[in-house]
């Protein structure tokens, strides 16, 4: 696995990357790092050029100076993908990461050859203000390090308690980097219009989820949405597919992009 730094116009975006041939972005969920692949990026990387951005104000990317908005996180992302010198890309997206993707792929129709969404953030208006205002709890770190087992707790909460340690671990500590900006995201997924933007795209999408994600009730309003989509739903408890199941999860891809054109036939 190599890491890097793509120096852009709106500051630098750290990276980690595995294999060669076609382009596959993987842009992670909130307020995570592009670290939560990890673990599928050796079998991606076994017929495509994985690479895995940490979103700016995640992981080691720079901030943005202002709260952004998901057209804006594309933006920055567009930025990259051109630093690297990539031309035409598939992308995969995870909830926040999900509509940055589909938003690049509507401003960029000429480049994105195909689209997985993992887990669609799909709210409508009246409901995206309710998961700001119910989601995204104060956060401040305390002197006595009582922040350090709330987020614990609040991973075990969300996750169940037969989540892998190492899957809690990667969450907390990915949480506390980010600090104060955590909620970014969030914010930008629960603000943005999604609705609007899947009948723009033009490439090959699919909606690829578990029965566990917490969004998994919004694949099929999205595969209505998007022209030509596919819907595929796998069995589990739990979301994080590509980090808990990650030799599976890249099969899936695989057998998608395939269809796509994007990868010849095995």
């Amino acid at each position: 696995m190599r890491f890097g730094y793509a120096d852009t116009a709106l500051g630098q975006v750290h990276y980690r990357e595995e294999g060669s041939g076609p382009p596959l972005v993987l842009l992670h969920e909130s307020p995570l790092s592009g670290r939560i692949y990890e673990h599928c990026l050796p079998f991606l990387g076994q017929r495509t050029r994985a690479i895995a951005p940490d979103t700016p104000g995640y992981g080691a990317s720079e901030p943005p100076s202002d709260l952004p908005t998901i057209e804006d996180y594309a933006e920055r992302l567009t930025h990259f993908v051109d630093a690297l010198g990539l031309g035409e890309f598939a992308l995969a997206g995870n909830h926040t990461g999900g509509g940055i993707a589909a938003q690049i792929a509507v401003t960029q129709p000429n480049r994105v050859r195909a689209l997985i969404v993992i887990g669609s953030p799909l709210f409508g208006e009246e409901e995206g203000k309710e998961w700001i205002e119910n989601y995204i709890p104060p956060f401040e770190i305390k002197p006595s390090g009582e922040h350090l087992t709330w987020l614990w707790d609040r991973y075990r909460d969300i996750w169940s308690d037969d989540t892998p340690p190492w899957l809690f671990d990667l969450a907390t500590t990915e949480f506390l980097r980010t600090g104060v900006r955590f909620h970014w995201g969030y914010r930008a997924a629960f603000l943005y219009r999604l609705e609007k933007a899947l009948p723009l795209v033009r490439c090959p999408t699919i909606f690829l989820t578990s029965e566990g994600d917490m969004l998994r009730n919004k694949n099929e309003a999205s595969v209505a949405l998007t022209p030509g989509a596919e819907g595929r739903i796998v069995d589990g408890p739990h979301g994080q597919f590509p980090a808990r199941r990650p030799e599976e999860f890249a099969h899936e891809v695989f057998r998608f992009l395939e269809r796509a054109g994007y990868l010849p036939p095995a």
